[in-house]
């Protein structure tokens, strides 16, 4: 896409040839400052929601956003719905109403690339990322185009998801539940339903459709079923739309080896092997429903391995990797773009907030 100037934007591909991410950036002598992109998204809203879609992720980059408050403004001046309820599975904490941490894992922890929430029967539209703090190693935020990655899979193998469907299981800890280490853990049960009341937890479950079950020691076991693929509401092609690549239990370890190969460094390599030797004591210690979290086919019968691998390689080669600058804003259309985390090491902080109808 040959660059382009609108209204004091400059409109170009990140990259030649590629068209995930949009690129706009202030035109020369034009004004930078977050109000400044606000005003200039509110004249320009039909333009932007068309190239969202087309694209599926647009990166603002050189203005200067700064802080919670101004990321915020201009994520509503892309949507106005954003929303704070979060079922997700990663450790966030709220810096803001609407803004919260991208992630509390630990650095060392790659995060799979998911469209954000994609289990629930109403996902976010929107995700946006903000870059507070911009890494100093790695640390990047990959996206990928899952209507790319629907096209590229084996049609045998996509066509058995597309048949068979796919369950989901995990289980949380509560706060009464004895911590134990686990380098999958998610959170505990009262930090995602932001409650002690398990009727409460009861009742929002319900909403989502999700089949919750207490066990012992203050667990909650979720399991819900979803389609593996789902047709885009606005254009209608198809996307790959699941979680298989984040909660399948051999996925970590078929991860860390791709990261390994990029990243080249002992930490990579360290745990590429550390990982893929726990996946193994894990499976022979652990029953399959008792995992921090797991997938299956719809029946309950296991997804081969070969079947994981084989999208993990359609994702990779499919995934477009780029630095993180300070103030840079990412808009994702999550219908159709996926997004994940590469490992890093020292100061980091990237910020999320999210649209949706519910």
């Amino acid at each position: 896409m040959e660059a382009q100037t609108a209204n004091a934007v400059k409109i170009s591909s990140l990259n030649p040839g590629q068209p995930l991410p949009l690129l706009i950036q202030p035109a020369d002598g034009a004004p930078k400052d977050a109000a400044s992109l606000r005003r200039w998204l509110d004249e320009n809203k039909a333009f932007i929601t068309e190239k969202i879609t087309e694209h599926g992720a647009i990166l603002f980059r050189g203005f200067e956003v700064d802080g919670p408050q101004q990321f915020e403004s201009v994520a509503q001046g892309v949507d106005p719905d954003l929303k704070n309820n979060y079922l997700g599975t990663s450790p966030r904490n709220a810096v803001s109403k609407y803004v919260f941490s991208a992630s509390e894992l630990p650095p060392f922890y790659p995060i799979m690339q998911h469209c954000e929430m994609s289990f629930l029967p109403n996902p976010p539209r929107k995700l946006f990322f903000y870059c507070h703090i911009e890494p100093e190693i790695n640390g990047e935020t990959p996206i990928v185009n899952f209507r790319q990655v629907y096209k590229d899979l084996d049609p045998k193998i996509r066509e058995e998801f597309e048949r068979r469907g796919i369950k989901n299981v995990r289980n949380y800890n509560g706060p009464a539940a004895k911590a134990k280490f686990d380098l999958w853990k998610l959170k505990r049960w009262d930090e995602m339903f932001l409650t002690t009341d398990k009727k409460v937890v009861e009742a929002e479950c319900a909403k989502n459709g999700l089949e919750f079950h207490w066990k012992d020691e203050d667990k909650l076991t979720l399991i819900n079923d979803q389609e593996a693929t789902k047709s885009h509401p606005i254009t209608g092609e198809k996307v790959w739309y699941n979680h298989l690549q984040v909660f399948h239990e051999a996925v970590a370890a078929i991860e860390y080896g791709y990261i390994a190969k990029r990243q080249k460094n002992l930490q990579a390599h360290w745990f590429n092997f550390v990982t893929s030797a726990m996946t193994g004591i894990k499976k022979l210690t652990t029953k399959d429903g008792d995992q921090a979290m797991n997938c299956t086919f719809r029946d309950g019968s296991p997804i081969p391995v070969e079947y994981v691998k084989h999208v993990e390689e359609v994702i990779w080669k499919n995934m477009v990797i780029f630095p993180w600058r300070k103030g840079d804003v990412l808009a994702i259309d999550n219908y159709s773009t996926s997004h994940g985390r590469m490992p890093y090491k020292g100061p980091r902080e990237i910020q999320v907030c999210w649209a949706a109808d519910n």
